[in-house]
């Protein structure tokens, strides 16, 4: 497996972050013209680039701080769309422990049977099938308010992560270039959002 250095990972960071919000303005776009089915789609795969960018800025770290690294394991997570949607499962998860909510389908224990419905949703989105013994097709699968809320969950979810600055040329450098560095990173680990 390819390794990266810190600059080229600083890189992959800002490309998928730029990604990330062309998928999003896309998926608006969409949106706003009732392509419901391909709205949702696209803001779906927004949602999956997001869950590379922990993926990557754990690498940089370890870059930055000159640390191993296992790059067929890097390789695979950044490919693997369960590996993608079990992160931000865990991170909505996490969210809603800080705000001290609940939400019925992201318990613990629902997380397998979430994660499955997840992938489903996406399927339908893209692919026509057959259903109940009838053959149906995206836009029929996928209505506006599931494609909206969808939307919005990911939007505002890339507002989160444009805080933390990573990804302006210098920000994950600088993000470590202090004394709590690696206090974050160890509390990013426990949660499960990095290994």
């Amino acid at each position: 497996m390819t390794a990266l250095s810190f600059g080229k990972l600083e890189e992959a960071y800002i490309f998928v972050y730029e990604n990330v919000k062309e998928l999003l303005e896309e998926s608006r776009l969409l949106y706003e013209n009732k392509k419901y089915a391909r709205s949702y789609a696209l803001a779906q795969f927004a949602h999956e680039e997001l869950a590379k960018l922990p993926i990557i800025y754990q690498e940089a770290s370890r870059a930055f701080f000159k640390e191993p690294h296992d790059w067929k394991d890097f390789h695979k997570r950044l490919r693997s769309h369960e590996s993608k949607n079990k992160m931000n499962f865990i991170f909505y998860r996490y969210m809603l422990d800080i705000a001290k909510k609940e939400h019925s389908d992201f318990t613990i224990e629902k997380m397998e049977d979430t994660l499955q419905h997840i992938n489903e949703l996406k399927n339908n989105s893209i692919y026509a099938d057959i259903k109940n013994n009838k053959f149906t097709k995206p836009s029929l699968e996928i209505e506006k308010n599931l494609a909206g809320t969808h939307l919005e969950l990911v939007e505002e979810m890339f507002k989160t992560f444009s805080l933390s600055n990573f990804h302006i040329k210098g920000g994950i450098k600088k993000s470590l270039d202090i004394d709590k560095a690696k206090l974050q990173k160890e509390s990013f680990r426990k949660l499960g959002l990095i290994k």
